[in-house]
């Protein structure tokens, strides 16, 4: 990620020096008006899952209340297409993106933990996967113009999305139980950034941008797989996971 926004940095730094000087020396620039572009970037979801045993730890006693730590992480892209309006310095617009996701993650976690502290005899294990497959916003943009072709902004409005959770609680060797469930939900959110928009003529710029959207959480109840031996009593096992993304975004505009 670190060397992915050092990259796109310098991209940036690049495009701004190719422009050269003559556009921003001129001051009759105006945004105002509608444009369509592409975008490539990065995104990292912390998933983050919550596994935990039902009726309660106590009475599952080989199972104890676990967090896990999952990033769910990929390579990004898409369209995008807005409308600005320049009064002075200050821009207002809305825009609406929409992108293809790789943003993919997998954590394991072996030996299970039973309730009182101690590892699980044979091990056993927990593997929980999340994965974005694409995603979308509708967002306002509001920004001031530090160089007439040089508009810094701030952004937020409604996002969605179509991600993908899988958790499973395996006891074997020892125990014979496998809790597996999963979901597969197109789910609605809020997200919101910041950016900076070069224009390199009269038709293209260039941005650079960074979202933080909030898909919310699911909690999803997983009962024993068919097929292996059933507990003497209906236990489950709870999985809640968290869909909260930070995205940076490299993209080029064209204006009509």
């Amino acid at each position: 990620m670190k060397l992915l926004f050092r990259v796109t940095l310098l991209s940036f730094a690049f495009m701004l020096a190719l422009s050269g000087i003559g556009l921003a020396a001129d001051g009759t620039f105006n945004w105002t008006g509608p444009y369509v572009g592409l975008h490539l970037g990065y995104g990292v979801v912390n998933a983050d899952p919550g596994t935990k045993p039902l009726p309660d730890a106590a009475t599952f006693i080989n199972l104890e209340p676990t967090s896990q730590s999952l990033h769910a992480k990929g390579v990004l892209g898409g369209l995008q297409a807005g409308y600005n309006w320049q009064s002075g310095c200050f821009v207002v617009g809305i825009e609406a993106d929409f992108s293809g996701s790789a943003m993919s993650g997998t954590s394991t976690l072996s030996p299970i933990t039973q309730y009182d502290g101690t590892p699980l005899p044979g091990n056993g294990l927990l593997r929980t996967h999340a994965e974005t497959d694409w995603f979308g916003t509708i967002r306002p943009r509001v920004g001031y113009t530090v160089l007439p072709n040089l508009l810094i902004y701030g952004t937020g409005g409604l996002a969605y999305g179509h991600v993908s959770f899988t958790g499973t609680t395996d006891f074997r060797p020892i125990g014979n139980q496998v809790y597996s469930a999963s979901t597969d939900d197109t789910k609605v959110g809020w997200a919101a950034g910041a950016g900076a928009e070069y224009a390199l003529s009269r038709r293209w710029s260039v941005k650079l941008e960074y979202l933080f959207y909030d898909l919310g959480s699911e909690t999803v109840i997983a009962n024993p797989v068919p097929g292996f031996a059933l507990a003497a009593q209906p236990y489950q096992v709870a999985y809640t996971v968290d869909t909260v993304t930070h995205q940076l975004n490299l993209g080029v505009n064209y204006r009509f």
